[in-house]
C-alpha cells in the first residue's frame, strides 16, 4: 500500500515513516508541503493509494489541499487521512466535507494508525464502484427509468455540499469523543414514493432531486457542521454535531416547505414533485464498537415508521371521503 503523507512539521515528517514501519506499512512517501504534495500527484507513474494530510498547514490548509486533490480524477475515490490536534475539532466536519474519508489524532498511536489505514484500505475497496451522479444531462440518450444503479444503491452527488459517503460518515461517527457526543444528533429523512420517482426519472432527474433535498434540509437545519450521506432507496443521514436537536416535526415542514417551492424540474420543464417524511432524532449509542449500526438503524427506522404513518391516515382519510354519485339527467 502506497501512502504520500503531508506535513509541514519536520518533527511529524520523520516520525511517521518509524510509526508506519511499526504497523507494517513501510511504502511511504513525505511532502514538507501542499505545492510538493501536487507535484508528487500530478505525476503518471506514480499512484497512491492512501493520502495522509496535515490540517494545518502554513503554504495551504489541508481542507483546502483536499479538495484540489479531489478534483485530480485519479484521485477522486482514493482514501483521504486527515492528521489534526484535539484543538482542531471545529475543522473536522469542513475536512469530511471537502472529500477526507476519516481522520488520526496527534499524537500518534502506532495501533491506532495502523486500524485507520487498514479500514480505508477497505473502504477503497467498496466505494470505488459507488455512483457518482451529476444533475447535468448530456447524454442525449438517456432514457426514462433506466439507470445504472439500483434504486437501494448509496451514491455520491457532484458538487453537493455536506453530502459524503456512508462509510465516510461512520468513521465520523465512531470516532467522536464522549463529550462531542453529548451535543451530537443524528435524523434521516427519506423521499416518500421513491419507486416511482426512480421509475419516471432520468438519472441526472433523479440526481437534481436527490440534490434539492439536501439543499433543503440544510436550509432547514442552518447548521455548518451537519454532515450528510445518501444510503439508497431515498434514504439521508443527518448527523449534527455541537447543536440542538431541531424541533420535531417541525422540521418535516420547513423541508416540505422548501421542497414545495418547486426548484427541483425534469427535462421538460414540469416540477418534479418531492414528498419527505423526517424521522423524530436520535442520540448516538455510547459504545464505539457498536455506535455506528445501531445508531444510523434507529434512525432510518424512525424515517420509515414516520412514512408509514402518514400513508395510513392518507389511506384512512380516502376511505372516508364517500364517492359521488353520478348525476343522472333526464
Amino acid at each position: 500500500m502506497r501512502i504520500l503523507a503531508v506535513d509541514d512539521d519536520p518533527i511529524i515528517l520523520d516520525l511517521l515513516p518509524v510509526i508506519l514501519r511499526q504497523a507494517d506499512l513501510p511504502q511511504v512517501t513525505l511532502a514538507s508541503s501542499p505545492s510538493s504534495a501536487l507535484e508528487l500527484l500530478d505525476e503518471v507513474d506514480t499512484q497512491f493509494d492512501c493520502l495522509l494530510l496535515d490540517i494545518m498547514m502554513e503554504e495551504m490548509n489541508g481542507i483546502e489541499l483536499c479538495q484540489r486533490i479531489r478534483k485530480l480524477p485519479q484521485y477522486r475515490h482514493t482514501p483521504i487521512l486527515m492528521l489534526t490536534a484535539v484543538k482542531d475539532h471545529s475543522e473536522i466536519e469542513a475536512a469530511f466535507a471537502a472529500g477526507a474519508n476519516d481522520y488520526i489524532t496527534k499524537p500518534f498511536d502506532v495501533k491506532e494508525i495502523a486500524t485507520r489505514v487498514r479500514v480505508a484500505q477497505r473502504m477503497s475497496e467498496t466505494t470505488t464502484h459507488i455512483p457518482r451522479l451529476t444533475t447535468f444531462g448530456s447524454d442525449t440518450e438517456a432514457r426514462t427509468g433506466e439507470h445504472r444503479f439500483d434504486i437501494a444503491d448509496p451514491v455520491t452527488l457532484e458538487k453537493s455540499a455536506r453530502l459524503i459517503l456512508p462509510f465516510s460518515l461512520g468513521n465520523y461517527l465512531s470516532q467522536l469523543s464522549r463529550s462531542r457526543l453529548n451535543s451530537c444528533v443524528i435524523f434521516a429523512a427519506k423521499i416518500e414514493n421513491i419507486h416511482s420517482l426512480y421509475s419516471n426519472c432520468k438519472s441526472h432527474e433523479f440526481a437534481t432531486a436527490l440534490s434539492e433535498v439536501v439543499k433543503a434540509v440544510a436550509k432547514s437545519v442552518d447548521c455548518p457542521k451537519m454532515l450528510m450521506s445518501y444510503e439508497g432507496n431515498g434514504t439521508f443521514l443527518c448527523v449534527l454535531q455541537g447543536t440542538e436537536a431541531p424541533l420535531w416535526p417541525e422540521i418535516e415542514d420547513d423541508i416540505q416547505a422548501i421542497l414545495s417551492e418547486g426548484h427541483a424540474q425534469y427535462d421538460t420543464g414540469k416540477p418534479i414533485t418531492l414528498h419527505i417524511s423526517v424521522g423524530n432524532p436520535v442520540v448516538p449509542n455510547a459504545s464505539r464498537n457498536q455506535r455506528v449500526k445501531k445508531t444510523f438503524d434507529r434512525a432510518i427506522g424512525r424515517a420509515l415508521m414516520r412514512e408509514k404513518s402518514k400513508e395510513k391516515v392518507s389511506g384512512n382519510i380516502s376511505k372516508r371521503i364517500p364517492r359521488r354519485r353520478p348525476i343522472r339527467t333526464l
